[in-house]
This record gives structure tokens, C-alpha cells and sequence, in this order.
């Protein structure tokens, strides 16, 4: 049986590991379609956890309020029944799938990485020819490499 102080514990924990590793949200891209946004400044070299593996997390929505206002707008967006007492997982999917191209980009979807400072609500790229394979899965930059 879990004592009150580890249960807080768990929930500090919880919440620790929510501001480190929500940084990013898909939204609609002036790129192309849909794409992935910095939901806080990130620094170069800083890790974007774009295709961090799921945690299962238990933290009760009167917690919700030690979360940033972005991380609790993502959270609640995906999981509206967190109010209710639901469980949910971070992240939700692998981020990195929707990285848009281009040939100056922020990151470095590899090493899941900044390559650059990057801003609040810029859109997070990559340069799909460090791709292996890239002429085949991309052949519309084929074209725009001859030029």
C-alpha cells in the first residue's frame, strides 16, 4: 500500500517529468498540411523527446494547476476525461512523423535534438535528405536538388 507522502511523491515526480518532456504539439503548418510547433523556447543541443516511448501517468486533475498552461491545454485535449479521474500516457504519438522538410532545419530528428535556439511556436524541421533512402521516400526533392 502506497503511503500519502509517496503517492505526493509520485505526483512531484509526475509532474517533473511533464515539464521536461512536453515541448512540442502538432498544429496546422504554413509548410505543409500539418506539422510539428515548439510549445516553449528550446536550446540548442536540448533534447525534444519527439519520439520519447509513452509514460503511463496517474496525476489527479487538482494537480493540473503546478502544470504550465500549454502542458494542460495539450494534456486535456487528448485525454478530456482527465477531470473525471482518467489515466492518461505522454506523448501520444511519435512526433518526429510529422517533422516537416527543409534544407535549413531546427532539428535533428535522428539524435532528437535542437540544432538550433528555437522559439515558441516555431515549426520544428528536418532536412529529410540526411534521410537514408531519401531519393525514394521523397522524389519531389529529387527535382529540387537539380536546380
Amino acid at each position: 500500500m502506497t503511503t500519502k507522502k509517496q503517492q505526493e511523491e509520485q505526483f512531484k515526480n509526475q509532474i517533473e517529468l511533464l515539464h521536461e518532456i512536453v515541448k512540442l504539439k502538432i498544429a496546422p503548418s504554413s509548410i505543409h498540411g500539418v506539422g510539428v510547433f515548439a510549445v516553449r523556447d528550446i536550446t540548442k543541443g536540448e533534447k525534444l523527446y519527439a519520439d520519447a516511448l509513452p509514460h503511463m501517468l496517474d496525476l489527479p486533475y487538482k494537480k493540473f494547476k503546478k502544470l504550465t498552461p500549454e502542458i494542460r491545454e495539450i494534456l486535456l485535449s487528448h485525454f478530456p476525461r482527465i477531470p473525471q479521474g482518467s489515466h492518461f500516457w505522454y506523448p501520444v504519438n511519435h512526433m518526429s512523423a510529422y517533422f516537416n522538410h527543409s534544407d535549413t532545419p531546427n532539428a535533428d530528428a535522428k539524435e532528437d535534438k535542437a540544432l538550433t535556439n528555437i522559439k515558441a511556436g516555431e515549426e520544428i524541421t528536418e532536412n529529410y535528405r540526411e534521410i537514408e533512402g531519401w531519393e525514394e521516400a521523397y522524389p519531389w526533392l529529387v527535382d529540387n536538388s537539380l536546380q
